[in-house]
């Protein structure tokens, strides 16, 4: 089974996906900052960028995390041998101080912490890599997943544009390979569980799958990894209705979207007063557009803020 990512001309319509979603849902002002830049009236697009571009020390976190994996899964296609526990962490903390060293941190830049406790966040790495090498996934990879390595899908290029139901969506999966005649995907987390919000993902990921390969919807099974505190694993069983709820969803939520643009088919936004900020000082005090909402000295996230 060779599993080909499809490739689609590029076209300006939005296209639906989990995180666009639950932003617009969870603010619109923040969605609209988010993407739609060049658009946010009295301000320069490159400093909305330059905000949006921040990072935070959990997400940071996972994509260390997230790509020291891919890397030992790319090793691993190339070479069976185990791997040096003691290197592949040297390797982990060279990642973390690149990463917390050349990014801007949400964290820092709003005061709410002084500077970035880089060897509590290398703690976390170390725990979640080492919860990784000791599961029974690593173990299963060397003895079962590799008589196929050939036919790997590990962190495609791009943002993962796919179609669900003839509708164009983002869907990028950590891991998708074949076993015998079945397809098997991961997902790993190193946050929280939400177990609505990621059974919602291995859903998407499963209907992609189907979608992009006509892979028959029986033969996927699709699994969140979580890494910390603790490995767990989670999967859900999948049923027709599941793919023809989540179709319809999709189409709805797609719809919600489209109805703040003003044209539709090149994705312009509507003014940005019919986004609304959200009323809620807890999701304020985690956005990355705390200052183009209150200035930056009177950011929810600064040090006295409410």
């Amino acid at each position: 089974m060779v599993l080909n990512y499809p490739e689609y001309e590029f076209t300006p319509v939005l296209g639906w996906s989990i995180s666009r979603y639950e932003l617009f849902d969870k603010c619109k002002r923040q969605y609209f900052y988010n993407y739609y830049p060049k658009f946010v009236p009295g301000v320069p697009s490159y400093k909305v960028t330059q905000l949006r571009n921040m990072t935070s020390v959990p997400l940071e976190t996972g994509n260390v995390v997230h790509d020291i994996i891919e890397a030992f899964l790319r090793r691993l296609q190339k070479s069976d041998s185990t791997i040096d526990e003691n290197r592949f962490l040297t390797f982990a903390r060279e990642k973390t101080d690149e990463y917390f060293s050349t990014k801007t941190f949400i964290e820092t830049y709003y005061g709410t912490q002084a500077a970035l406790d880089r060897e509590a966040a290398f703690a976390k790495i170390a725990r979640c890599l080492r919860n990784f090498v000791e599961s029974p996934v690593y173990s299963w990879l060397f003895m079962k997943a590799i008589t196929n390595k050939d036919n790997w899908m590990i962190e495609p290029r791009g943002m993962g544009e796919t179609r669900i139901g003839g509708i164009k969506a983002y869907c990028k999966m950590d891991f998708l390979f074949p076993v015998d005649n079945d397809v098997c995907i991961l997902d790993w987390k190193t946050g929280a569980k939400d177990p609505y919000k990621h059974s919602q993902q291995l859903i998407g990921y499963a209907a992609a799958a189907h979608c992009n390969f006509g892979i028959p919807r029986t033969a996927i099974f699709p699994k969140i990894i979580y890494l910390h505190p603790e490995f767990e694993e989670f999967e859900i069983t999948l049923a027709e209705t599941d793919f023809q709820m989540f179709f319809e969803r999709i189409r709805a939520q797609t719809g919600e979207m489209q109805a703040c643009c003003s044209n539709v088919e090149h994705n312009v936004p509507k003014p940005l007063e019919e986004f609304p900020k959200t009323p809620s000082p807890a999701v304020c005090r985690y956005c990355n557009f705390q200052e183009l909402c209150f200035g930056k000295k009177n950011a929810p996230g600064a040090p006295g803020a409410f």
